[in-house]
C-alpha cells in the first residue's frame, strides 16, 4: 500500500453530496498522523474528490469549506426537484464558489501536488491533469471533473480547448502506483480508508475501478451521492470518515502518540486498562476555551450519534476544535425557524402543487440566463456541436450503409 521510503498517494473517489466524510478523514490524519500527510506526493481525485483535494492543498479554512457544502446543501434540499431545478445551477455555483474561496496563486500551490481526473469527451479516454499555468485553468479543471451531462448542463466545459465531463465515469478512484495509494471512499468497499461491513458480503460490483460491497447502505449512499439527505445525516457521515481514517492509522500502526483502546473492550475494562481517573480535573472551574470547546464536542456527538461504541467515543473525543466548531455551525445553520418553515409538510405539499405552473417559468428564465452567459463562448459551443453532429452522422451512416469494395479481380471481369 505505502512505502515510507518513496512516500505514497492520497486518492479521493468521486461521490458527490457525500464530501463531507472527507473533511472527517483529512482532519483525522491531520490530528493523529500530520507525518502522512507531510510525506504525501500526489493527492489524487476524481469529481468531488478532485474538489477536496485542491482545496485542502491550497489550505482553503475548514470553517469555509463547511461554510460552502452547507450551503450548497440547503440550497438544493430547498429546490422542489433538487439538482434538477432548471433555476438552480450547479456548474454556476461551483464556479462562484471556487473563484471566490480559492487563493490567487492556487495553480501554484497545486501544480505537481494534485492530479484531476477527467473524462475526455471526443473518445471518452480518462485524462489525469496535474500541471496548472494559472488559477482559472485549475477552476477550469475542476469543473470539468465535476460536470455530469445533462444536470450540470448539456454544453461540456472545457480544459484548454478540449471538452471533457466528470472524471468519475472513466475512473473515479485515480492513482498512478496501486501498491503506494492510499485509497479513500465513503462507501462500503475495498478502499483503504471506506467504511467496514460488520457482517461478511462476499458479493461485490467494479463501478468506474471503485470496488462497491453489494449491499443496502451502498443503495442508500448512491442516492445520497445525488441527493443530499439532511445536514444532520450528513454530519455523522463526517463523524464516521474521522472514525474509519483513525482505524486505517491504528492498523498499519500509523499514528503518533499511544494508540487508542481496544474497540473489543467494555467500558469496566476500560477502566482497569486506563486506571482511575484524576477526579481533580471535574472539580476545575467550568471556564476557558477547553471547557467550552469540550461542552460544545459533548454537545454535538450527543445530537448527531446519541449511540457511541466506547472506542469511537474515545476516538471522537480528541476531535480536533475546528471540525467541532464547523459542525456545530453547519448543523445550527438548518435549525432556524425559517428553514423549519419551509421544509414542512404543508409548505411542501404546496410547492408541489404549483409547480406545473412555476416550472415553465422557471424553464424559460433559466434558459435565457445560460445563454446570455454563454454567449462569449457561443462561436466555440456553435463549432463543438457541428463536428460532434458530423461524427454522429458519419458513424449512424457507416453502420447503416457500410461501404462496398469488390476485389481488384471481380472489377477486372466486369
Amino acid at each position: 500500500m505505502h512505502d515510507p521510503k518513496k512516500g505514497w498517494n492520497l486518492s479521493f473517489a468521486g461521490c458527490g453530496f457525500l464530501g463531507f466524510y472527507y473533511l472527517g478523514v483529512t482532519c483525522c490524519l491531520r490530528d493523529r498522523a500530520p507525518h502522512l500527510l507531510r510525506n504525501v506526493c500526489k493527492f489524487l481525485g476524481a469529481s468531488s474528490g478532485s474538489l477536496h483535494c485542491v482545496s485542502f492543498v491550497a489550505g482553503v479554512p475548514l470553517a469555509q469549506i463547511l461554510h460552502v457544502l452547507t450551503d450548497l446543501v440547503l440550497k438544493v434540499r430547498s429546490q422542489s426537484l433538487g439538482i434538477f431545478q432548471p433555476s438552480f445551477s450547479l456548474h454556476e455555483f461551483f464556479r462562484e464558489a471556487l473563484h471566490r474561496h480559492l487563493p490567487a496563486n492556487v495553480h501554484e500551490l497545486v501544480s505537481g501536488k494534485v492530479g484531476i481526473s477527467l473524462t475526455r469527451v471526443s473518445d471518452w479516454e480518462n485524462v489525469l491533469v496535474s500541471d496548472f499555468q494559472s488559477k482559472e485553468e485549475v477552476v477550469d479543471a475542476l469543473l470539468c471533473s465535476c460536470f455530469i451531462p445533462f444536470i450540470s448542463g448539456l454544453i461540456p466545459p472545457s480544459f484548454r480547448g478540449v471538452r471533457y465531463v466528470d472524471g468519475g465515469f472513466t475512473n473515479s478512484v485515480p492513482s498512478f502506483d496501486t501498491k503506494t495509494t492510499i485509497t479513500v471512499s465513503p462507501f462500503y468497499g475495498e478502499c483503504d480508508i471506506c467504511p467496514k461491513a460488520k457482517s461478511m458480503n462476499f458479493f461485490h460490483v467494479e463501478v468506474s475501478k471503485l470496488n462497491l460491497h453489494f449491499c443496502l447502505r451502498n443503495g442508500q449512499l448512491l442516492w445520497e451521492m445525488l441527493f443530499p439527505p439532511d445536514i444532520k445525516v450528513l454530519g455523522e457521515i463526517c463523524l464516521q470518515g474521522y472514525l474509519d481514517a483513525a482505524r486505517f492509522l491504528e492498523k498499519n500502526d500509523l499514528g503518533n502518540g499511544p494508540p487508542p483502546p481496544c474497540p473489543s473492550l467494555s467500558p469496566e475494562e476500560l477502566e482497569v486498562v486506563e486506571g482511575p481517573r484524576d477526579t481533580r480535573s471535574l472539580e476545575a472551574p467550568r471556564e476557558g476555551a477547553g471547557w467550552q470547546t469540550r461542552l460544545e464536542r459533548d454537545e454535538l456527538l450527543n445530537h448527531l450519534c446519541p449511540s457511541l461504541q466506547p472506542w469511537d467515543q474515545s476516538v471522537l473525543q480528541t476531535m480536533s476544535p475546528e471540525l467541532t466548531a464547523g459542525l456545530s455551525e453547519a448543523v445550527k445553520a438548518q435549525g432556524g425557524y425559517l428553514s423549519k418553515i419551509c421544509s414542512s409538510l404543508p409548505v411542501r405539499a404546496l410547492t408541489y402543487a404549483v409547480l406545473p405552473c412555476t416550472l415553465p417559468v422557471q424553464s424559460a428564465v433559466a434558459t435565457v440566463h445560460r445563454l446570455v452567459t454563454r454567449l462569449p463562448d457561443a462561436p466555440d459551443d456553435a463549432q463543438w456541436l457541428q463536428s460532434m453532429a458530423g461524427q454522429a452522422c458519419s458513424r449512424v451512416t457507416t453502420h447503416l450503409f457500410p461501404a462496398c469494395r469488390f476485389p481488384g479481380s471481380a472489377v477486372q471481369r466486369f
